[in-house]
């Protein structure tokens, strides 16, 4: 089956009918790849964002890992139902003036529904898990959409590696390469989602290619317009990584306006299970007067609104 026919067919499925056979058949015609592989080694480190519900805290390692399997009911952006993964949001070692450099931001546009939309207020208590690198993470990289090349260097500079790469590569394989990649960054930087079943092809694909040993994949955050990345990885992989870093921010929002508060933060020695978050002084009421707001509830209460 040419490769035209396969983007073609996957195209054509009802993804609200769970077309999970369909999918993999057809994810399984694609063949030999070439593809561009990020590798993260010791030292290099990653975040994790997860939301409070109200009056929620954490105090465990796995608090900020991946969701349990018992849990993962639905497909996400790299994961299915059957296999749940850890994900978190990651920037480049080295960035060019202006781009972002703070994963803190990607992962609260990832996790928090409330800033995907401008005209929306609320507040919002986040915790975060800085992880550190300790045993090397080979990650397959999603990257191969345009719009994202003005967006990141770093993209740039893999789809130009990816180029270089493909010179000694028969021609037909790299431009059957180019063609899906093309399709597949389509499918991670879905952003006008329906329903779980949006997200099947992007997590199917990336099940088969943990399968095929990598640790999980790379790709651009489509939350940040492709400013930032994300990275999730089987939990297999997680445990070549450690917690060094829990910490806690409040995230102020009315419109298009966001002010981030920082709550608690400590370190770790990367092994230890459980730890006690201790509020520091922070500065919240001057930051609901530039809000022009007195007291939380009333940011609480334009959320109900």
């Amino acid at each position: 089956m040419e490769i035209k026919e396969v983007i073609s067919e996957l195209k054509k499925l009802d993804l609200s009918t769970y077309p999970e056979k369909e999918i993999r058949f057809l994810l399984g015609k694609i063949g030999i790849m070439a593809s561009m592989v990020v590798m993260y080694h010791k030292g290099k480190s990653v975040m994790r964002a997860r939301p409070h519900d109200e009056n929620e805290r954490f105090k465990l390692k796995s608090d900020l890992s991946y969701k349990p399997q018992k849990f993962n009911k639905t497909y996400q952006r790299a994961s299915t139902p059957y296999e749940t993964m850890f994900y978190a949001t990651a920037v480049p070692d080295t960035v060019e003036p202006g781009e972002l450099e703070n994963m803190r931001v990607i992962g609260i546009a990832e996790t928090i529904p409330m800033m995907r939309d401008l005209k929306k207020s609320g507040y919002q208590k986040v915790s975060f898990g800085r992880w550190y690198v300790k045993e090397t993470l080979n990650l397959l990289a999603i990257v191969h959409k345009d719009s994202y090349l003005k967006e990141s260097s770093f993209t740039k500079e893999l789809v130009e590696a990816f180029h270089e790469a493909s010179k000694n590569v028969p021609k037909e394989i790299v431009e059957k390469s180019l063609k899906i990649q093309t399709y597949l960054a389509e499918e991670f930087s879905k952003e006008n989602l329906r329903g779980d079943y949006d997200y099947m092809i992007s997590a199917i694909f990336t099940q088969i290619a943990v399968s095929k040993g990598y640790d999980g994949v790379f790709y651009p955050s489509v939350r940040v317009g492709g400013r930032g990345f994300n990275i999730a990885i089987t939990p297999e992989a997680s445990k070549k990584m450690g917690l060094y870093v829990a910490g806690e921010c409040s995230v102020y929002k009315i419109n298009d306006h966001t002010i981030l508060g920082n709550d608690a933060i400590l370190e770790l020695d990367g092994e230890q299970e459980e730890f006690e978050l201790r509020e520091i002084p922070n500065n919240q009421q001057l930051i609901l007067s530039k809000l022009g707001l007195k007291t939380l509830d009333e940011l609480k209460n334009l959320s109900k609104e």
